[in-house]
């Protein structure tokens, strides 16, 4: 073997990891664009969490509005 077919070689290795790199790169960041969508995104903010209530009763809140104010 020559040294130029020798360096040809590790070059065509080289170039093969860094597309295998490049797939897996691209594959974590769609796992991340998933992951946090589902994390932060719009169904998040309808679900409360556990154990914790809303700061205001809404439905009371918006029967009681006239009940408080003077005649």
């Amino acid at each position: 073997m020559t040294r130029a077919e020798t360096k040809d070689e590790i070059i065509k290795g080289l170039m093969t990891t860094i597309n295998n790199l490049n797939e897996e790169i691209s594959f974590l960041r769609e796992q991340v664009a998933y992951l946090t969508q589902k994390r932060y995104g719009k169904s998040s903010e309808q679900t409360p969490l556990s154990g914790q209530t809303s700061l205001f009763d809404e439905e009371n809140f918006a029967g009681d509005e006239d009940e408080d104010l003077p005649c």
